[in-house]
C-alpha cells in the first residue's frame, strides 16, 4: 500500500510536475484529499461494530462504540448474539439525533445485550490527515491519482486566469483537460461501484445450467 508521499509522487509524474515547477505537494495533497473523499462516498469501507445496551436506554454515542469515520449508518441489529447469530437478523427501526447519538426505536431494551452496527467508512492514505494506514486497493490508488490530477488541473486553471500566460487560451485548455480527467474518473469509479454492487449482491439462484 502506498503512502501519502508516493501518491502525491505518482499525481506529480501523471501531470509531468515530477519537479513541482507548477503544483506545490500542498496543492497536490489537497486535490488527493478531494479525490479520496469522491471515491469513499462511491465505494466506501464497511464497517461492524457492537455496543452493549443498559436498561431502558435508547441512546448511545457512536464514538464511544468505537465508530469511526463515519459517512452513513447502513443497518442495526437488536439483539445480537456473537456466538450465536439470531437468524434471521433483527434488523431494527433507528435513527440520529445528532451527528454521534443513535436512538433506537425499539419497545424494550435490556440491561447487556448487544447491538451491531454496520456503517460505511472513509477511506484513509497513510499521512494524509494522520491516517496511520492507507485501505485503498491498488485499483482506488490509481483512481484517486486520476482525479487528483483532475482537480489539481481544474486549480491551476482558476489561478491562470488573469496571468500572463504563453496562451491566452491558458486557462481554458487547462479547464477542458481537467475535466476530461475527472469525466475519466468519475467514469471508472462508477464502473468499480458497479462491480462492488454485483459482488456482494445475494447468491439465491445457483449457478445457470444450460
Amino acid at each position: 500500500m502506498s503512502a501519502l508521499a508516493d501518491l502525491v509522487a505518482n499525481v506529480a509524474a501523471d501531470l509531468r510536475d515530477s519537479t513541482s515547477a507548477t503544483w506545490t505537494a500542498a496543492e497536490l495533497t489537497r486535490a488527493i484529499r478531494w479525490s479520496l473523499h469522491e471515491l469513499s462516498w462511491a465505494v466506501p469501507r464497511r464497517v461492524a461494530v457492537t455496543l452493549t445496551t443498559h436498561a431502558d436506554l435508547r441512546e448511545y454515542s457512536l464514538a464511544a462504540a468505537g465508530v469511526s469515520d463515519r459517512l452513513f449508518l447502513a443497518e442495526v441489529w437488536y439483539p445480537y448474539t456473537a456466538a450465536d447469530p439470531e437468524y434471521p437478523p433483527r434488523a431494527v427501526a433507528w435513527r440520529l439525533l445528532d451527528d454521534d447519538t443513535l436512538f433506537l426505536d425499539v419497545a424494550t431494551i435490556a440491561e447487556g445485550e448487544t447491538v451491531r452496527l454496520f456503517y460505511a467508512r472513509a477511506h484513509t492514505v497513510q499521512g494524509l490527515d494522520g491516517a496511520p494506514v492507507t485501505t485503498l486497493s491498488g485499483e482506488q490508488e490509481e483512481l484517486v491519482c486520476l482525479g487528483a490530477a483532475g482537480y489539481a488541473v481544474l486549480q491551476r486553471a482558476q489561478d491562470a486566469i488573469g496571468q500572463v500566460n504563453l496562451t491566452g487560451q491558458a486557462p481554458s485548455l487547462w479547464r477542458e483537460w481537467g475535466e476530461r480527467r475527472l469525466h475519466t474518473f468519475r467514469t471508472r469509479l462508477d464502473q468499480l461501484a458497479r462491480r462492488v454492487a454485483a459482488w456482494r449482491a445475494p447468491w439465491v439462484e445457483g449457478w445457470r445450467v444450460e
